[in-house]
């Protein structure tokens, strides 16, 4: 019988690439026998959240982006493209000039078009790691956080197609087309919550564990084009709006992501394993944070493994 006390609460950030290593914490998370009750994600945190709770493991999670980034659909992909351009690795001069080019190209295609990628290529990707069915139906109770550009307000999906609600969070402005709901023109959850904990708040979870997969800041900030100025005034903007939100987590697991961009594929290969350590780092305060009951539970069972061996 499922325990109706305290309701434990998932919130999984935005940050495209470096969202992997939610795989990892979920991973962790499963391993230290810690059930959550429920699920809320934004951009990356929904395409992950909404994988693992629709039933599938971390493991066929992480099975089927490996499965992805060596298929032929995405080696031809103008998503993989566009995130060689971020690419710092391995790069003649001839490259490097290649990739300057291309990145300019992108950012004025973005002036043009509703979107640097072909909308057919992102939703081929949502429907790849995503079942059609309902948010309802889904295994762990889910919520995905959009944007409605319209009205400027913060959208939680908490039924409907679960494919339509993760599209709809994962769509970053200018790199995914808006999707188009009703009287709503819908885009990334990031925009108003990149770590969607009051949604996860809202949603009735008592006890809220945050996952944030930002990069870290630079260095130095060089500002010397229009383009620089957009950039950074975005950055301040989303680095306010998710302090003021971090302060309502209970516990908050950072991955250490360094300074990789949410659109650069080649790196991705060790960010289950960052996700699994910041998850570890981070047991004494999810311990902590548990109601009682779940903390004896927890270690009465893991007692009972202990002594099977």
């Amino acid at each position: 019988m499922k325990w109706t006390g305290k309701k434990v609460g998932l919130a999984l950030g935005g940050g495209g690439v470096r969202g992997f290593s939610h795989i990892g914490v979920l991973n962790v998370l499963e391993a230290e026998g810690i059930d959550i009750d429920l699920i809320v994600g934004t951009s990356a945190g929904a395409l992950i959240g909404g994988a693992y709770a629709s039933g599938q493991s971390p493991r066929e999670i992480h099975a089927k982006i490996n499965a992805y980034l060596c298929s032929p659909e995405f080696e031809a992909s103008t998503l993989k493209s566009i995130g060689l351009t971020f690419s710092p690795q391995n790069k003649s001069f001839f490259n490097k000039a290649r990739n300057f080019v291309m990145n300019r190209f992108w950012f004025v295609r973005a002036f043009f078009k509703p979107s640097m990628l072909p909308s057919g290529d992102f939703q081929s990707l949502i429907n790849y790691f995503i079942p059609e069915m309902d948010i309802r139906e889904t295994r762990i109770p889910f919520r995905a956080v959009s944007t409605d550009l319209i009205t400027g307000k913060k959208i939680v999906f908490s039924e409907g197609s679960l494919r339509q609600a993760v599209l709809a969070s994962c769509s970053v402005p200018g790199a995914v087309e808006p999707v188009h709901q009703g009287e709503w023109i819908l885009a990334d959850g990031g925009i108003t919550s990149v770590v969607p904990i009051h949604a996860t708040r809202e949603a009735g979870a008592d006890v809220v564990i945050a996952v944030m997969v930002d990069r870290d800041s630079p260095a130095s900030v060089s500002i010397e084009t229009g383009k620089d100025v957009l950039y950074r005034a975005g950055e301040i903007t989303t680095n306010t709006l998710e302090a003021a939100e971090l302060e309502d987590a209970d516990v908050i697991i950072r991955p250490q992501v360094g300074d990789l961009h949410w659109m650069d594929f080649g790196r991705a290969g060790d960010l289950v394993k960052i996700g699994e350590e910041a998850t570890r780092e981070s047991l004494k305060k999810i311990n902590a944070s548990l109601p009682l009951y779940r903390r004896i539970t927890r270690f009465a069972g893991r007692f009972i493994k202990i002594r099977k061996k």
